[in-house]
């Protein structure tokens, strides 16, 4: 089952192995958040960055690097000190949330990964994405922004 946790992570014995993976909502002044779509191939949506850790890599280091690989953007990393537990397709894996706060004219370069992006009102963000996890760690994000 599932789990969001604030500041301490549950231990799930069967979830010992799971994979690091970080999810990283990028904000700036207004607030505006953005959104990146998916392409169908990828499962289509919009979303936050996320992405999985590099072996040896701290959620953080993942957060900094997939923001940038994805999007091209830099600015203040915060931990918000939330993780997600869950079990995909691809095995099981602890999703580590951040907030990168960014310029106000800061604009993406995207990826591969993503065909479209748009910046959006805190209430779109939310009403755009299908996790509950990704709303909390969004609600989180714009409590610190």
């Amino acid at each position: 089952m599932p789990s969001t946790t604030r500041a301490a992570l549950l231990q799930w014995p069967d979830l010992a192995d799971a994979r690091t993976k970080a999810l990283v909502w990028i904000v700036r002044p207004g607030p505006q958040v953005l959104l990146l779509k998916r392409p169908d191939r990828r499962g289509a949506g919009e979303h936050p960055v996320t992405g999985k850790a590099d072996a040896g890599e701290s959620p953080a280091q993942c957060a900094a690097r997939e923001a940038r690989e994805e999007t091209g953007l830099d600015g203040e990393l915060v931990d918000l000190e939330l993780a997600h537990h869950y079990r995909g397709k691809k095995g099981d894996f602890e999703e580590h949330a951040f907030l990168l706060r960014t310029g106000k004219d800061a604009e993406p370069q995207l990826s591969d990964e993503h065909v479209a992006y748009r910046w959006v009102s805190p209430d779109e963000a939310r009403a755009a994405v299908r996790w509950k996890a990704h709303r909390d760690a969004l609600d989180l994000a714009l409590k610190v922004f």
